[in-house]
C-alpha cells in the first residue's frame, strides 16, 4: 500500500506542464461588488464537452492551467443568468470583467429565490457561501455555523463533530476573543469555510478551522447597531455596534459590545470510590452565575493599491462576574461515620485584556503575495472566593483564597507564496511566539500556596507546494517546530523544562469535476496542554474534591487521515485519528485520603477516533431540509478498579436535521432538531439528549431591518449526562445548563460595505491563555 501511494504521488509530481497556459479573469454583480463561488465552465468549442472548470474566489477572481486551442467559456450561477463566452488560448491570458445579471421568478404571491447549493469542497474542507443562500438570513453567526455540515452546538459551545472546537480567522487573521465573533454581523459575511484538513500553514494545533471572509465594501459610512433580549429563567442582554468609515486610501474601524447576563447551573454527582474504605459520595450543586462584559475595537488601515494594504488594530476588553454556588454533600463509607455538609461558595473575578496587531500584505501581480503580521497581548485574570461548610452538627469552617495571573504574549509571523502558473504554487512561512506568565494562588489559613511561572519560545517554518493539473490537485508541505517550555514552581523549587523538535507533515490529493468532488488527505497535528493547567495549584472545591495543576504534562501527537466526497446534494466525510500521549482531563483517590478525589489533565498511552459523517440537503419548492447522520467511535483502553483494563464501548450516534421554510410576505421559519445517543469519547460515556430550536425571522426596509424571535431546547431535554470508571473510581454526572431560552433580536444597517482585511500572528497561544473564554 505504502509503494502504490508513493507511486500515485510520484506520477502526479512528473505529469506533463509545458503545454499549460494561465488564464485568469474576475466577475462582478450588476451592483458592480465582486461574486464568488460561480462556476466557470471551461467546454471544447467542437462538440461542447466539459474540458475543466474553476470556482471564482472571494474577490472574484478564478484561475486555471488549459493547453492551447478554442474553448467556450460559461459562468453560471444560481440565481443569475448564464453567459457563454468564446475565447482563443495559445498564451497566458487575463480576461475581461463578467458582469452577472439577476435572474428571479414570482409564484403566488411568494417571493422565491432560485435555490444556489450553499457549499463547495476543497482539498482543506467546506465553503458556504453565503449571500443570496439561506445563510444570509440566520440571526447569529452560531445560528449560521449550525447549518453546516459537521458543526453542532452542545451547550454553549459551537464545536466540529470528532474533532473539538475550532480556531476561527477573520480574513486570516485568529480570532482571540468570542466577543469579536459576536460582534460580526450575518451581512458582512461572504463566506465561512470549514476546514477539516488542516495542513502545514496552520499551527499545529489547529485540527478544525472556521475561515470568516467579509464583503468587499465600497467608500462611505458603515453602521451597524443590534440588540438582544434573551429570557431563560432570568433576562439577559446584548447591546453591539460595529462602525466604519473610508475616505480616499483610509479606512476607520470601531466597535463596542456589551454583554450583561445571570444563569442557572445544576450539577448532580453520584461517586463510588473502591479503596481502602468505599466511599459514597453524593453531591448536588446549584450555581448562579453572572457576567458582565465590555468589548471594544479601534483601529485604521491605508490603501497604498487595491492588493497593498497596512493596518493597525487594537483590542480589549473588560469583564466582572460572580458565581454563587450551594453545595448538599453526603458521605457514606462502607464503615466508619457518615458525613454531610452544606457548602455555601461565593466568588468574584476580574479580568482585563489589551491586545495590539500590526499587519501588511502585498499582491505584487507577478505571482508573488506576502503577509506580515505582528502582535502583543496581555492578560490579568484576578479571582476572589469564600467557602463556607457546616457539617451536621453545626460546626462551621470558612476558607478564603485569592487568585491571579498575569500573561505578556509576543508573536510574528511571515507568510510568502509564488504562483508559477504552470508549475504550481510555492509557500514558505515562519512563525514566532514568546509567552511569558505567572499564576499564583493563595489560601488564608488553608493549603499551601501555590505560585507557578511558565515560559515558552516557539519557533516555526513551514513550506508547501501545490499544484493543479485539469481535474486534479495536489498539495504537499512540512512544518518543523522547535518549542522550549520552562516552568517553575516558586515555592517548593520544583522544574520542568521541556524541548520540541517537531516534524510535521501533510500530504493530499484532489479530484473535482462540476458534480464530484473529492479529497484525500494525511496530516500530522500537536496538542499543547493549556497553560491554565500547567502548574503545581491546588484548588480547593470542598471537603471531598481538589482540582490540581500538573507540570509534568506532555504534548500529545495525532496522525490524522481524512477522506471527503460531495456529490450533487450528499456530502460524506470519513476520518482516522491515532493519537500519541493524549490529553484527558482524569481524576484519582488522594493517598492517605481516598475520600478525597483529586480531577487534573493527564497523558494517557495512546487513543484512535473513527468518525463517519453522512448529510443529504435538497430543497422542496419553499422547504430546504438538511440531514446529518454522524458514528464517531473511540478505541481507547485506560486502567479501572483493581487494577483491570477497561475499553471504550458503544459508538457515539448523532443526528442533526435542520429544516428552513420560506412562508408568504417574506417570513423565514426554522426547526432544528439534534440528537445524540448514548456512547463512548475517551474515558468518559455520555448519556443520550436532544433539542429543538424554532426560529421566526422578517426583513424590513429592503433588508435594513430584521426582527428575528427565538426559541431554544423547547422541551429542556438538553442534559449533559455522563458516566465514567477510573482507578478506583466509579462516577456519574447530570449537569443542567440553562438551555430552555426565548429570545428577541433587532438589528438595523445603515451601511455601505467594506472590507477589513486585518491580520494576526499570535494565534493558538492566545486560545491557550483561554482567550475566547472571557
Amino acid at each position: 500500500m505504502k509503494k502504490l501511494f508513493l507511486y500515485v504521488i510520484g506520477s502526479l509530481i512528473i505529469l506533463p506542464v509545458y503545454s499549460q497556459h494561465l488564464i485568469k479573469g474576475t466577475i462582478i454583480d450588476s451592483e458592480n461588488a465582486v461574486m464568488p463561488m460561480v462556476n466557470v465552465a471551461f467546454l471544447n468549442q467542437a462538440d461542447s464537452t466539459l474540458v475543466t472548470g474553476a470556482v471564482s474566489d472571494s474577490c472574484g477572481v478564478y484561475g486555471i492551467s488549459l493547453a492551447g486551442g478554442n474553448y467556450i467559456i460559461r459562468y453560471s450561477y444560481l440565481g443569475y443568468e448564464t453567459l457563454c463566452r468564446n475565447i482563443q488560448v495559445n498564451a497566458n491570458l487575463t480576461l475581461p470583467v463578467v458582469k452577472m445579471e439577476l435572474a428571479q421568478t414570482e409564484l403566488e404571491g411568494v417571493e422565491v429565490t432560485a435555490y444556489r447549493k450553499p457549499f463547495k469542497l476543497d482539498r482543506e474542507g467546506i465553503t458556504a457561501d453565503v449571500p443570496n443562500t439561506i445563510l444570509a438570513r440566520q440571526t447569529t453567526l452560531d445560528d449560521l455555523l449550525c447549518k453546516i455540515p459537521g458543526i453542532q452546538k452542545r451547550g454553549e459551545d459551537i464545536e466540529v463533530i470528532g474533532r473539538g472546537l475550532p480556531a476561527y480567522y477573520i480574513n486570516g487573521r485568529e480570532v482571540t476573543d468570542q466577543t469579536e465573533l459576536d460582534n460580526l454581523a450575518i451581512d458582512q459575511i461572504q463566506s465561512v469555510r470549514l476546514v477539516t484538513n488542516t495542513g502545514v500553514r496552520y499551527h499545529s494545533e489547529q485540527r478544525a478551522v472556521i475561515e470568516i471572509k467579509t464583503k468587499r465594501l465600497g467608500e462611505g459610512l458603515a453602521f451597524n447597531v443590534s440588540g438582544n433580549l434573551l429570557q431563560g429563567n432570568y433576562l439577559s442582554q446584548n447591546y453591539k455596534m460595529n462602525g466604519s468609515y473610508n475616505y480616499k486610501n483610509w479606512d476607520f474601524f470601531l466597535s463596542y459590545n456589551y454583554d450583561r447576563g445571570k444563569k442557572d447551573s445544576n450539577l448532580d454527582v453520584y461517586q463510588q470510590t473502591q479503596s481502602d474504605t468505599i466511599w459514597n459520595l453524593t453531591d448536588l450543586t446549584r450555581k448562579q452565575i453572572f457576567n458582565e462584559s465590555h468589548a471594544y475595537t479601534g483601529g485604521v488601515s491605508y490603501h497604498f493599491s487595491p492588493e497593498s494594504e497596512i493596518g493597525l488594530k487594537y483590542e480589549g476588553k473588560y469583564s466582572e462576574g460572580s458565581t454563587f454556588s450551594k453545595d448538599t454533600l453526603s458521605m457514606i463509607p462502607d464503615k466508619g461515620t457518615s458525613t454531610f455538609i452544606r457548602n455555601l461558595s461565593d466568588v468574584s473575578d476580574k479580568s482585563v485584556s489589551n491586545h495590539l496587531n500590526l499587519y501588511y500584505t502585498n499582491d505584487w501581480k507577478n505571482g508573488w503575495k506576502m503577509n506580515a503580521f505582528g502582535d502583543y497581548l496581555h492578560k490579568t485574570d484576578r479571582s476572589r472566593g469564600n467557602i463556607r461548610e457546616w457539617e451536621s452538627d453545626g460546626v462551621e469552617t470558612s476558607m478564603d483564597y485569592y487568585r491571579k495571573a498575569d500573561w505578556d504574549l509576543f508573536a510574528a509571523k511571515l507568510n510568502l507564496s509564488y504562483e508559477t502558473g504552470k508549475a504550481g504554487t510555492f509557500s514558505f512561512g515562519y512563525d514566532f511566539s514568546h509567552t511569558t506568565g505567572t499564576d499564583y494562588i493563595e489560601y488564608v489559613r488553608a493549603l499551601n500556596n501555590g505560585s507557578t511561572s511558565n515560559t515558552e519560545m516557539k519557533n516555526s517554518l513551514y513550506l508547501s507546494y501545490d499544484y493543479t493539473w485539469n481535474n486534479l490537485s495536489l498539495g504537499a508541505g512540512l512544518r518543523y517546530e522547535h518549542i522550549r517550555s520552562d516552568l517553575r514552581e516558586n515555592n517548593s523549587n520544583k522544574n520542568q523544562n521541556q524541548t520540541y523538535h517537531n516534524f510535521l507533515p501533510s500530504v493530499s490529493l484532489s479530484y473535482n469535476t462540476e458534480n464530484l468532488q473529492q479529497s484525500l488527505t494525511y496530516s500530522v497535528h500537536t496538542e499543547r496542554p493549556p497553560f491554565g493547567v500547567m502548574n503545581d495549584n491546588a484548588v480547593y472545591t470542598d471537603r471531598f474534591t481538589y482540582q490540581k495543576g500538573n507540570l509534568y504534562l506532555k504534548q500529545a501527537l495525532t496522525h490524522d487521515l481524512n477522506y471527503m466526497l460531495f456529490y450533487k446534494f450528499l456530502f460524506f466525510n470519513l476520518n482516522y485519528t491515532h493519537t500519541h500521549n493524549p490529553l484527558i482531563t482524569a481524576f484519582y483517590s488522594m493517598p492517605g485520603n481516598s475520600a478525597v478525589t483529586v480531577s487534573y489533565m493527564d497523558n494517557f498511552d495512546r487513543m484512535h477516533n473513527l468518525t463517519g459523517m453522512v448529510n443529504v440537503q435538497y430543497p422542496v419548492k419553499w422547504w430546504l431540509p438538511s440531514l446529518t447522520l454522524t458514528c464517531l467511535k473511540t478505541f481507547f483502553s485506560y486502567p479501572g478498579p483493581n487494577e483491570s483494563v477497561l475499553k471504550a464501548g458503544r459508538p457515539l450516534v448523532m443526528v442533526n436535521f435542520n429544516n428552513s421554510f420560506t412562508l408568504p410576505s417574506g417570513f423565514l421559519l426554522s426547526a432544528d432538531f439534534n440528537y445524540g445517543s448514548r456512547g463512548y469519547y475517551q474515558l468518559y460515556e455520555a448519556k443520550s439528549y436532544t433539542s429543538f430550536n424554532l426560529s421566526l425571522k422578517k426583513s424590513f426596509l429592503k433588508d435594513k431591518l430584521q426582527l428575528s424571535l427565538d426559541a431554544y431546547d423547547i422541551f429542556n431535554k438538553n442534559n449533559t449526562r455522563a458516566s465514567a470508571r477510573l482507578n478506583d473510581i466509579i462516577m456519574h454526572s447530570v449537569g443542567k445548563e440553562e438551555t430552555r431560552k426565548v429570545g428577541f433580536t433587532i438589528t438595523y444597517r445603515f451601511r455601505t460595505e467594506k472590507k477589513m482585511n486585518n491580520q494576526s500572528a499570535a494565534e493558538t497561544e492566545m486560545s491557550r491563555l483561554n482567550m475566547d473564554n472571557q
